[in-house]
Parts: C-alpha cells; sequence; structure tokens
C-alpha cells in the first residue's frame, strides 16, 4: 500500500483558487481535501499521484507538510535552588 503524506497545495495565481482545479485534485484516487483556505489546500495523498497532476497546472505549488514541537509554555524546575549564605 502507499504511503499516503500530507501536502500544501498553493494557488499562486490571480484571485482565488479555480474551483475547476479544485475539483480535479479532488477528484485524484487516494486523496482527501483535509482542509482548505481561499488560496490552499492541505491534502493527504500519495506523491506519486499528485506530483503529476500539480506539475500539470502552472499556477499551483506543492511542498510537504512540515511540523515542529512547540517548547513546553510551562517549564519544570529540575532542581531546588541553592541555599544563600546570610551575611551578618
Amino acid at each position: 500500500m502507499t504511503q499516503m503524506e500530507r501536502y500544501i497545495l498553493r494557488y499562486k495565481g490571480p484571485g482565488p483558487k479555480p474551483d475547476l482545479d479544485v475539483e480535479r485534485i479532488r477528484a485524484l484516487p487516494n486523496t482527501t481535501v483535509l482542509d482548505h483556505s481561499s488560496r490552499m489546500l492541505l491534502v493527504a495523498s500519495p506523491e506519486s499521484e499528485l506530483q503529476p497532476l500539480i506539475n500539470s497546472m502552472p499556477d499551483w505549488v506543492m511542498s510537504p507538510e512540515q511540523t515542529f514541537k512547540l517548547p513546553d509554555p510551562h517549564p519544570k524546575i529540575l532542581r531546588r535552588p541553592a541555599k544563600r549564605k546570610t551575611s551578618k
């Protein structure tokens, strides 16, 4: 079975993304549109099936989805602070 990878498809032409192009992308076998905005789509699809279609549509670019680990918003104290010497 082919690996389902996630890709961001961005329409770089004038105006909003064309409905006909979106329908061509949705019609690809083994392809699911996961999210969309006025100029982008997030899709799960095998690259081998998606890349030829995107190559045939000059106003579209395709890039793999990237994820980043966010830092812990509540860092933990690893050890107690050293005792302070008091002066007399």
